[in-house]
């Protein structure tokens, strides 16, 4: 139960931070196999639109051109 709680908590955070960087995933949940296959609750994060892809991947390498400025 525990596990599961943390996995909803994270997506919750996840969808937030998102949201604030106008990205939505809406099919975006909890695995529905309760850790059957891996012993852990996962979070699947759906099908997105190429759209939806590039945005996500813009998100991505503008976070790591901080990381990488930030760690110099």
């Amino acid at each position: 139960m525990r596990q599961r709680q943390e996995a909803a908590d994270a997506l919750e955070d996840f969808q937030v931070a998102l949201t604030l960087a106008g990205v939505t995933l809406p099919s975006a949940g909890l695995d529905p196999h309760e850790g059957q296959f891996t012993g852990q609750v996962l979070i699947d994060l759906g099908r997105v639109s190429p759209a939806t892809l590039e945005k996500l991947t813009d998100l991505l390498r503008a976070a790591l051109t901080i990381r990488a400025q930030s760690a110099r």
